[in-house]
């Protein structure tokens, strides 16, 4: 005797429980929206952290090949501030920041701006001005002179648009980066 077909979900519902074979299909359909946003996250967090180490070695390269020297001129300028695209590589370099500063402590050792200069070639920082960022007290001391090496840039995570719901602080990350060192060969470095 042939049951009609359409009770014949009522005959297999008693096995129903017992089959196991979607289980799998059901946990990884679960599992998977997890699985990607914690891939993503790795991803974005590897690159920007590869952002804020070239960042650091761009200032710390400003600072260091300026104060390799007693003077520095223009055209050597914009070749050191042209070397920041080839550090930065392969990212782009729009919306990087570079500034390289002069900076001298009077007899009380409060900081002065001797020179400075910027990516565009322009004084970023005035001239006789105090320095717009934190110097450590340590190095304040008087009658000394200090090169600065400054980096900026804004990261934009990739996905940033699609998770800004869920992290909203993660629509953009600012970067920057400070050194100081002393000159090296003379008492201050001049720039003309």
């Amino acid at each position: 005797m042939r049951r009609p077909s359409r009770f014949r979900f009522l005959y297999r519902l008693p096995f129903f429980g017992s089959d196991r074979r979607g289980v799998a299909a059901v946990e990884f359909a679960l599992i998977l929206p997890f699985l990607l946003v914690l891939m993503i996250g790795i991803a974005e967090t590897t690159t920007g952290l590869n952002y804020k180490r070239k960042i650091s070695q761009i200032a710390s390269s400003l600072a260091d090949l300026v104060a390799q020297t007693e003077k520095v001129n223009s055209s050597e300028m914009s070749d050191i501030i042209k070397a920041t695209e080839a550090i930065m590589e392969p990212y782009s370099t729009s919306g990087l920041q570079v500034i390289v500063a002069s900076i001298a402590f009077d007899k009380d050792g409060n900081p002065q701006v001797v020179w400075s200069v910027d990516e565009n070639k322009g004084t970023p920082w005035a001239k006789g001005s105090v320095p717009p960022i934190a110097i450590p007290d340590a190095l304040k001391l008087a009658n000394t002179y200090l090169v600065v090496g400054f980096s900026s840039y804004t990261y934009v995570p990739t996905f940033a648009s699609m998770l800004q719901n869920i992290f909203p602080r993660a629509a953009s990350i600012d970067l920057e980066d400070t050194y100081f060192l002393r000159p090296r060969l003379s008492e201050s470095v001049s720039y003309n």
